[in-house]
């Protein structure tokens, strides 16, 4: 019983994410956040968004990954990296994970006014996150709540078929 039902989460995990369209908008953002130049195509996973964005660190140096060291993805995880049109790709639990962390993060009477917390993840040319940038102002404890989650995500994975992998920024929005 719990194979079947594994087997049909996975199977709506791939469906969700093939069927995803992804909005190819290169607008500024409306903050008026200078670091941010445009936005690229996104992936929506229950009350999740995740957007690649366009930033200067992608003219940062980038390293060079030998063929060794590249691992073959999965399904899902090949279907992440084309929708989201990157080079690195996130491992296929990381938006379920971040989506069960939703009831922790809105769970006090302050972040219950709180619709939707967007983050800029900012990624490395190794594939870690080096930083954040909240782009939702939010109270201390939804902050602190938001910094635990984010440093319990997993490193990425890079697509192979690159020639470089450079620094990368994601926006990462989770609704209520």
């Amino acid at each position: 019983m719990e194979f079947k039902a594994s087997l049909v989460r996975y199977l709506l995990a791939v469906l969700v994410i093939s069927l995803t369209a992804f909005q190819p908008a290169k607008t500024s953002l409306a903050q008026g956040d200078r670091s941010i130049l445009s936005m690229g195509p996104e992936v929506a996973y229950n009350n999740i968004r995740l957007r690649t964005v366009e930033t200067p660190l992608e003219s940062i140096s980038s390293k060079q990954f030998e063929s060794g060291n590249l691992e073959p993805l999965t399904v899902i995880e090949k279907n992440l990296a084309n929708n989201l049109e990157s080079h690195w790709t996130w491992p296929e639990y990381t938006l379920e994970m971040i989506d069960s962390y939703s009831p922790f993060l809105f769970r006090t009477k302050k972040s219950q006014g709180i619709e939707e917390v967007k983050v800029i993840l900012l990624v490395n040319s190794k594939g870690r996150l080096s930083g954040y940038e909240m782009m939702t102002d939010v109270d201390r404890g939804t902050r602190e709540r938001l910094d635990y989650l984010i440093r319990k995500l997993p490193e990425l994975k890079p697509v192979p078929g690159f020639d470089s992998y450079s620094p990368e920024a994601f926006e990462l929005t989770i609704k209520k």
